[in-house]
């Protein structure tokens, strides 16, 4: 089943009483405009408020509380997009709630911008609901990666380790954007931009030319995989792709190359 819904197929539902929009945009301007029952999603706000890196993933009672204060139950629909459409903190918000063992979740393909081109309206996004819903979580610990098992992978291989970072990133030509960050890569890693997996209107692309992508970089569906990038966002789009291709367990590595990069002590890689 994809984890994509088109934004057709979102106007036939929206009114629904089990749907919820979610508005997962990160690093852009505030916007008080959104889809019909849109509420705003702040990847640093559900997230471990004691970690020192950004957008942490909290703890399975902070996505609890978090997520029963926007009124989501665990039979609702919850569907995330982006204004950007580039589904890159969507991702990471479709990802958290499977994390969680939510998996009636979507996201919009294209984003806002998608929607607005089918016809869809804007409005005044909503407030969160005075009364919270019960959430419960199921963590699902395949999902997510931690820095030892990614230092033990390097000699083990137990998994393929897909950088989502681009491809100057990646070898260590470009500069890092975090200051005290080194450049270059994890050790056996491989790189794979996550823009080339989306077409120039925002949309993922078709299975097919993802499946040829990955197969130019010698990705192996069968193997077990993992996702990383800058700071384990647009590390989940890759892990959407792969999705889309029926590798559903793929997990992604939470600190990435922030936490990684800014460690002296762990191994880096330069070149392709």
């Amino acid at each position: 089943m994809s984890a994509l819904i088109t934004a057709l197929e979102l106007q036939k539902i929206l009114q629904q009483p089990h749907v919820k929009i979610l508005d997962v945009s990160y690093g852009q301007p505030p916007s008080g405009q959104g889809i019909p029952g849109a509420m705003d999603f702040d990847i640093d706000d559900v997230a471990d408020p004691k970690a020192s890196l950004p957008h942490t993933v909290p703890s399975a009672e902070v996505f609890a509380e978090r997520v029963g204060a926007f009124g989501i139950g665990n039979d609702d629909l919850v569907v995330v997009y982006d204004r950007t459409g580039f589904s890159m903190a969507a991702a990471r918000g479709w990802w958290m709630f499977r994390l969680f063992g939510h998996d009636q979740v979507k996201i919009l393909n294209g984003g806002l911008p998608a929607w607005i081109r089918a016809g869809g309206v804007v409005v005044q996004k909503s407030v969160k609901p005075l009364k919270p819903a019960s959430f419960k979580t199921s963590f699902k610990p395949h999902l997510l990666k931690l820095r030892e098992q990614i230092l033990k992978n390097i000699s083990a291989k137990d998994f393929t380790l897909l950088d989502a970072r681009d491809a100057g990133r990646f070898r260590g030509d470009a500069p890092e954007p975090r200051p005290h960050v080194q450049p270059g890569h994890i050790p056996g890693s491989v790189s794979t931009p996550y823009m080339n997996l989306m077409n120039l209107d925002a949309t993922l692309k078709s299975e097919e030319q993802l499946a040829q992508i990955f197969q130019t970089r010698g990705v192996r569906m069968h193997n077990k995989l993992a996702c990383s990038c800058g700071s384990g966002v647009t590390a989940c789009v890759v892990a959407l792709a792969l999705y889309e291709l029926g590798c559903q367990d793929a997990a992604v590595y939470d600190g990435s190359w922030v936490e990684w990069g800014s460690d002296p002590a762990l191994p880096k890689a330069k070149g392709d």
